[in-house]
Formats: structure tokens, C-alpha cells, sequence
């Protein structure tokens, strides 16, 4: 489905109900003073657009909608003649795809009623193309004809000549039918509303009603695969509802407040299987190498595969919140809530591949693998119970010194029951003996620790920090570990014109150790480790890391500003023998704008990012190598740009020029370095470095120019200018159909774009 073709009948109720509002308004009043509703436009703003694009990438409108036409924006504001109630309605980008509407009626006091729809826009890409059509929710079938044509085809060279089905076989094989395959557009679109009634906002006790629904609607790639040799991309159906409901009461006190409520949310997946045909088989079939069809080795499997989509969840939290200041300058603050998140979907069977039957480990008796009634259970039955506890007291010591004492914790309770199966289908091809059971993840996690503030001199403070962050986690190779985090900083503002802000800061987790096998734990019975024992998730792995920044802000005159700075990090994982060992990066920034009065304002500012990441691994058959010389290591160097300059002039009377322009560029490069003679080498003698790892440039230039025909009336003329480029690794030599792939490959790449606008803006 192309998600510009989505309709969102909520947009017709809000705007129904903002007519509605706006017309009961004024005889909403209690008395005469109200009836003197006045109502204001400011601004009506119609735009003519034309847009000259010169590829369908969908990167040009990937968050926005800037097709040819007219579009209008306008803003009612309303008042009664006592100012007690006022009425607001804005609307923007009318009719468009990311369009939006907000309406607010109040009376001061008492009560604010707003709605609010918006509409969200996400384009992935334009002009796939795919063997398949979509026959049903979630349903991906190729035409029997063209299937059994292309099964023919493959089991006449697997008769032939075995060694024959290659790729080359393959892609001369389907590029006849790949030539005259439907397009695909890939983007979805989200519709979301929002309502909010706050009651009693002046009062001690007031009370916030919300409701909240977003709908998304389209479709996303969606990577699936049938074997090693016999990846499927498709576009995944998009059809959510996430609806979300809140109900709030804050108490104001003279020494304090709190807000307390509860929340519930529910999300839904109107499609939540997605089934498709293989193209490689139109009957279903196995043997023990299927999931390597279609090759040499095999060209059986199954006719269809599926693939459970996200599920319908809950979401049912518990809040407070306040803040109390007690005798002297003491005070505390703190939140807790309580949430309760499940959900209960039907499992899905192990296999739609009729040709599969499923072992017993115990008794070795085969079942049918197609029948959900022979799953260990028929639901999920999964629960998450989380509780976060947030708390700081404080206190100041004259008027120089101020301390802050805090606790978080954050406990993700997984009551999940622990699931065992007797063994699963690989790829949709063949049955694997392998018991295999679920593994609830669950972690707590505590931060303790205080802030230290003290103005040595007049404008000048030193602060200290500590925190130490400990975590206790089920099911992962580390069970606990400690980081502690010091943080030393410094501000000063030695003259009226200059502020100055420096801090360093410095960590160091510990790890209780680190345990490889943690992997066994989704196996019922261990069959050995196969991870490096020295290979490390960074995440849990011991680390170190120092980080620092110096900001400087210089106003020589009243017209002049300088804004300065530079931050950086660098973590280092030195216990780890392989995974990431080594994370850098620094950033500067900089900013100059010059405003002499209110005829011009110019600005420039620009940011640099450069950050180095080193990896280390070892490349290993069935088993883990325990040779040097297979080890590899690759370096990430990525250095990202940010530039722009911008003026404002009013040159003339009415008249008003806007010229501004953007440069964003990142540029990375891969330096992949391996010993020849190992395992990651083969027999290359030279490793193959990435220098287009993720390169992408884009500029824009706009000039706008405006004049005021009138008091209540401007005329404006907008050009602007996008060049996009990317030059990706990931996205060289592309195609529908690669060795073991076969692909969408719609576009989302390069293009060049430019746009007039003409407006009218009213006020009246």
C-alpha cells in the first residue's frame, strides 16, 4: 500500500469538533461579559508550490510532503470581551500529508479543553519491485504459474547438473520475470490524536484527563529468508493502533506539590503474521541441507514461509510524583511508578512446511510440525512487572554551598514463564532435534549518589559529583556490576561579557565475571559454548572512559556574539580480548551571529563530530579458533559535519530578504586489517578496507523574499535548493536479485531538488 493513499477520518472529527467549539463559544459564556466573543485570523497563509525533483528517491520527502499544489496554514484566535475565555484554533499544511490541526478552548481557572491531530509521514522507498502481490492482510503470494515455472526450471538443472545452479543460473533464471514485476512504494503513515481536558488549573487540586490514539498505516522492508541461499525482502504490512489513556491529579500545597494518576495503553496489530511464497518452490519438501536451497546441496524446502509480526500488548502504570521543602533550606523530590506490561498472543506452529514432522527428544515420535495444537503451549502468557523509584533531597549551607543527594532504581521484573520446545524448523527447510527453551531476561539497576555545588567566588562555582551505578541482571553473562562516575566541573563569568563552563568527568566499571556460557541458557540441554571466551558484549564488559568539555561564550559588543566549545569521550575496554575495545570522540562547535539593529541579523555556525572505534574478533569454524593468526580487527573512523550561515536583512521599506544555507556531511571509512594466512584473509594476501562506509552530503540553499502590501498583508517569494548524495557500501551495485537475495531495491538514494513557493499572507 503507498501510504499516500491513506485516509484518516480522524482528521474529519477534529476538524468537526473545532467548527463545533467554534461556534458554541461564545454563548458557552455564564454571563454578559462572555458573550463578547472576538475572534482573530493571524496569519492566513496560502501557498502555490512547484517542485522539480530529478529521481524518485523517497529520501526527498521522507518526513515531510512537498508535492506541486496549493497548501494553506491559518491560526484563529478568540477572546471574550473579560479575557476569561479564549479559543484557539491552527492549522498547518492543510490537506497534506503532515498536516496538522490543534484546537484550545479554555475559561481561566477552570477549565482547557485541546485537541490536536497530526499527521507523520515516513517514507522508506519508491519503485521496488517484487515478484509478489498481496492477496490478503499479511499475505504475499506469487502467481502458481510463475512459481511452478521457476521450481521447474531449478529441479531440471538440479537433475542435470547439480553444480549448475549457481548464481549466475539463478539471476538469468528470474531477471526475465524481475523486468516485468510490479512497482512497490515503501512508506507508511502516522495519524495521531491527542484530546486533554485539565480541570482546576488555579486551584490546590486539579485533575488532567488524556486520551491518546496513533494510528500507522503502510508498509516497511522487511528481511526474511528461506536459507543461506534464499533471502526474501519484503514489504511489511503496517496496520497499528496504539490507544493510551490518562487520568492526573496534581495538589499544590505552600510548601510543596504532588501529581499522582494512572495510565493504561493498549497497542494493536491488525496484521500480526506476515506469509509469503518461496520463489524457488512451489510444493513443499525437506531434507537436511533445505536450508541451503537453492544450491548444489539441495533445492528442496518449503513452498511458504511466515513470520510473526509485533503482538497486541498492555501497558498499566501507577504514578506520583512531588516536591516538599521543609525546615531551612532543605527540600525533597522524588517519583515512583508501577507498570504492568503482557500480552497473550497464539503462538505460531513450528512450520507451514507439510513435508516437516517433529521429533520428540524423549521419545523420538514425530508429530505434525503444521498443527499449533502440538506446541507445548498455544500462548504466549508473557508479563513484565516494572517498578522505578526516583529520589533526591537537597539543602544549601549559607549561600555559597549547595549538596543534592540522589537514588535511582529501576527494577524490570520478566515473570515470563520459561517455555520449553522440543526442537524448532530452520529456515522453514528442516527440522532441527534440538530442545530449545525461552530465556525472561530481567535486570535491576540502582544509582546512588550526590552533587556538590560551591560558588568559591562572586559568579564562579566548582561542583562535584559522584555516582555508582549497579546492576543485577538474570540470564546474561554478567550477572552484576559496579561502575563508579566522578564528575568535576567549573563555571566562571570573569567580566559581563564572557561565560566560561568546563567539566571532567571519569568512570571505571567492574564486572563479577563474565560467563560465555551464558548462551547455553536457551538451550535445554548445553551443547557447549561457541562464542571466543574473550569476545566481550559491550555493554556488560569491564570499562573505563574519561570525558571532558570547555564552552565559551564572548559578547564583545551588544551586536556581536561567539559561541565556542569542545567535548570529547574516550572509553576503553582493556579487559576485553575481542568485541569492541576501544570508543572515541570529539566535538567541536562553534557559533558567531551579528545583529546591529533590526534591519539585519547574520549568523554561522558550524559542528564537527569525529569519532574512532576499534574492533577486535577471531574468525573460527564449527568451533572456536584458538589461533592468533585469526584473529581481525577493524577501525571505524567517521567524522560528521554540520555548517550553516544564515542573514536577514530589511533592505527597503516592506521589504524583507532571507538568505540562509546547510552542509551536512558524514564521511567514514573502515580500516579492516587481518594477517594473511588466517582464516579471515583465505587467499587474499590483502585485507578489503571500506572507504565509503556511509558517506552522505546534503546542502540546502533558501532564499525568501518578502513585502507588506498592507498593514494586513504580506506577499512572499520562497527558492530553495537540495543537492542529496549518498555513497554507501551497503547500497554498492545493488540489485533486485543478488547471490542468495532477492531484493526490493527501491530508491532511497541520491537526488537533486528545487522548489518555488509562492505565498499570501492575511491577517484579519
Amino acid at each position: 500500500m503507498d501510504a499516500r493513499t491513506i485516509h484518516a477520518p480522524a482528521a474529519a472529527a477534529v476538524l468537526a469538533g473545532a467548527l463545533c467549539l467554534a461556534v458554541a463559544a461564545p454563548a458557552a459564556g455564564q454571563d454578559a461579559a462572555a458573550q463578547g466573543f472576538r475572534f482573530r485570523v493571524d496569519p492566513l497563509v496560502f501557498t502555490l508550490l512547484e517542485t522539480d525533483v530529478d529521481t524518485d528517491s523517497a529520501k526527498f520527502e521522507e518526513y515531510r510532503d512537498l508535492g506541486s499544489g496549493f497548501l494553506a496554514s491559518l491560526d484563529v484566535e478568540g477572546e471574550s470581551a473579560d479575557h476569561n475565555r479564549t479559543f484557539d484554533f491552527a492549522a498547518s499544511r492543510i490537506g497534506r500529508e503532515d498536516a496538522r490541526y490543534t484546537l484550545a478552548y479554555g475559561l481561566s481557572g477552570r477549565y482547557e479543553l485541546r485537541l490536536d491531530y497530526n499527521k507523520i509521514p515516513h517514507r522508506f522507498g519508491n519503485g521496488g519491485r517484487m515478484l509478489w502481490s498481496r492477496t490478503g492482510p499479511g499475505v504475499y503470494e506469487i502467481a502458481d504459474p510463475l512459481q511452478g515455472a521457476i521450481q521447474g526450471a531449478v529441479q531440471q538443472q538440479f537433475t542435470a547438473n547439480r553444480t549448475g545452479v549457481t548464481f549466475a543460473f539463478l539471476d538469468q533464471l528470474l531477471t526475465p520475470y524481475l523486468a516485468a514485476a510490479q512497482e512497490v512504494d515503501l512508506g507508511l503513515r502516522r495519524d495521531r490524536t491527542a484530546a486533554r481536558l485539565d480541570l482546576g488549573r488555579m486551584g490546590r487540586l486539579a485533575w488532567g484527563v488524556e486520551y491518546t490514539h496513533e494510528n500507522r498505516s503502510g508498509n516497511r522492508p522487511f528481511g526474511a529468508s528461506f536459507g543461506f541461499n534464499n533471502v526474501t525482502e519484503l514489504p511489511e504490512p503496517i496496520e497499528y493502533d496504539t490507544t493510551g489513556a490518562e487520568l492526573a491529579g496534581e495538589w499544590k500545597g505552600e510548601r510543596g506539590g504532588a501529581r499522582f494518576g494512572v495510565r493504561h495503553s493498549v497497542f494493536e496489530n491488525d496484521v500480526s503474521t506476515l506469509v509469503w511464497d518461496n520463489p524457488f518452490r512451489a510444493t513443499d519438501s525437506t531434507d537436511a541441507n533445505a536450508y541451503q536451497s537453492p544450491s548444489s546441496s539441495s533445492i528442496n524446502g518449503a513452498a511458504r514461509g511466515f513470520a510473526d509480526l509485533a503482538p497486541d500488548n498492555r501497558s498499566s502504570v501507577v504514578f506520583a510524583d512531588g516536591r516538599a521543602r521543609f525546615a531551612g533550606d532543605w527540600w525533597a523530590s522524588g517519583s515512583a511508578s508501577y507498570n504492568v506490561m503482557t500480552q497473550d498472543e497464539p503462538l505460531l506452529p513450528y512450520t507451514l512446511n507439510s513435508a516437516i514432522r517433529g521429533i520428540d527428544p524423549h521419545t523420538h515420535a514425530t508429530f505434525d510440525a503444521t498443527d499449533p495444537a502440538n506446541l507445548p503451549v498455544r500462548n504466549a502468557d508473557t508479563e513484565v512487572q516494572v517498578l522505578a523509584l526516583n529520589g533526591d533531597v537537597g539543602t544549601r549551607f549559607g549561600e555559597a554551598v549547595s549538596l543534592v543527594f540522589r537514588y535511582r532504581y529501576y527494577d524490570y521484573d520478566n515473570r515470563s514463564p520459561r517455555i520449553e520446545f522440543p526442537g524448532y524448523v530452520r529456515f522453514h527447510a528442516v527440522w532441527e532435534e534440538i530442545p530449545r527453551v525461552t530465556v525472561p531476561y530481567a535486570y535491576a539497576r540502582q544509582d546512588l549518589g550526590f552533587d556538590l555545588d560551591w560558588e568559591v567566588f562572586r559568579d564562579s562555582s566548582l561542583g562535584l559529583a559522584y555516582r555508582r551505578q549497579t546492576w543485577d541482571r538474570e540470564f546474561r553473562e554478567v550477572e552484576g556490576s559496579d561502575e563508579d562516575v566522578v564528575t568535576l566541573s567549573f563555571d566562571t563569568r570573569p567580566t559581563r561579557r564572557l561565560n566560561l563552563r568546563a567539566s571532567y568527568e571519569i568512570a571505571d566499571r567492574s564486572i563479577d565475571g563474565y560467563r560465555v556460557e551464558a548462551q547455553e541458557e536457551s538451550f535445554a540441554d548445553p551443547e557447549g559454548t561457541n562464542n571466543q571466551p574473550g569476545l566481550r558484549k559491550y555493554a556488560q564488559a569491564a570499562r573505563e572512559y574519561d570525558q571532558w568539555r570547555l564552552l565559551a561564550d564572548f559578547y564583545p559588543t551588544d551586536a556581536w556574539t561567539f559561541t565556542a566549545g569542545i567535548t570529547g569521550r574516550d572509553e576503553e575496554y582493556d579487559e576485553s580480548a575481542h568485541g569492541l575495545l576501544a570508543d572515541e570522540v570529539i566535538q567541536y562547535n562553534a557559533e558567531v551571529s551579528y545583529a546591529p539593529g533590526e534591519k539585519l541579523n547574520f549568523y554561522l555556525f558550524g559542528h564537527r563530530a569525529d569519532r574512532d572505534v576499534f574492533q577486535r574478533g577471531r574468525q573460527s569454524g564449527s568451533a572456536p579458533s584458538t589461533r592468533p593468526i585469526d584473529d581481525w580487527s577493524i577501525d571505524f573512523d567517521e567524522v560528521n559535519d554540520t555548517w550553516g550561515l544564515g542573514l536577514t536583512s530589511r533592505f527597503a521599506e516592506g521589504w524583507t530578504a532571507d538568505v540562509s544555507g546547510n552542509w551536512t556531511e558524514s564521511d567514514g571509512f573502515a580500516d579492516f586489517f587481518a594477517v594473511p594466512g588466517g582464516l579471515p584473509l583465505g587467499a587474499r594476501t590483502a585485507p578489503i578496507d571500506l572507504p565509503n562506509y556511509e558517506d552522505i552530503e546534503l546542502f540546502a540553499l533558501q532564499g525568501r523574499l518578502d513585502y507588506r502590501i498592507a498593514e494586513n498583508a504580506e506577499a512572499g517569494f520562497t527558492y530553495r535548493h537540495e543537492d542529496y548524495t549518498i555513497d554507501s557500501f551497503i547500497l554498492q551495485d545493488l540489485r533486485n536479485y543478488l547471490p542468495g537475495a532477492l531484493l526490493l531495491n527501491a530508491d532511497n538514494g541520491d537526488y537533486q531538488a528545487d522548489m518555488f513557493m509562492l505565498d499570501l499572507t492575511l491577517a484579519f
